[in-house]
């Protein structure tokens, strides 16, 4: 698994220019969209923030954000943010129900069986119609996408970099009732 979580999380990536006032489309990427609201600071950058703005409007267009950022006035003010990440501190892990987990915590994590047998390795989350959706590298290479769900998934030991699972017959073996 990837080393100590991160203290920012990627929350949005800004799209483009939206009007002549400096305000902007920003395409949210967070199950927690409501965090992001007028008068809080954010973190802009391309990998990590490197600049941070107060956010002076929130509202929500087709799924998007349209946001005014203090300090961003024209339209050409955007055009360097373009592709930028939108960050919110990342919150304490202890602040987090107990089975809420981040992508990045998950990435890299071993998969086993209950008897110990390696599975694989997580390499992501992916969202599902009613579920999250683990994508699993198999050791010889093949990707399995288990249900992030119980009673698939046993636990989730995160200081040991592994999650345990219950994995119907067929999901990892090829043998389907």
């Amino acid at each position: 698994m990837s080393g100590p979580a991160p203290a920012w999380l990627a929350v949005g990536r800004i799209r483009k220019p939206h009007g002549v006032h400096g305000e902007l489309v920003a395409e949210p990427v967070t199950d927690r969209p409501e965090r992001v609201v007028a008068g809080i600071e954010i973190g802009v950058g391309a990998e990590t923030p490197t600049r941070s703005f107060r956010i002076l409007a929130v509202r929500w267009h087709k799924g998007l954000w349209l946001l005014a950022l203090e300090g961003v006035t024209r339209c050409e003010d955007v055009d360097p943010l373009r592709n930028h990440w939108l960050f919110l501190p990342a919150p304490e892990r202890s602040s987090l129900p107990p089975t809420y987990y981040y992508e990045h915590e998950l990435v890299g994590a071993r998969c086993r069986d209950e008897q110990g047998r390696d599975l694989g390795e997580v390499t992501s989350l992916l969202p599902g119609g009613a579920q999250a959706l683990l994508a699993i590298r198999t050791p010889d290479g093949r990707e399995v996408l288990a249900p992030f769900i119980s009673p698939i998934v046993v636990r989730v030991e995160l200081g040991a970099g592994v999650i345990v699972l219950d994995p119907p017959r067929g999901l990892f073996d090829d043998d389907a009732l």
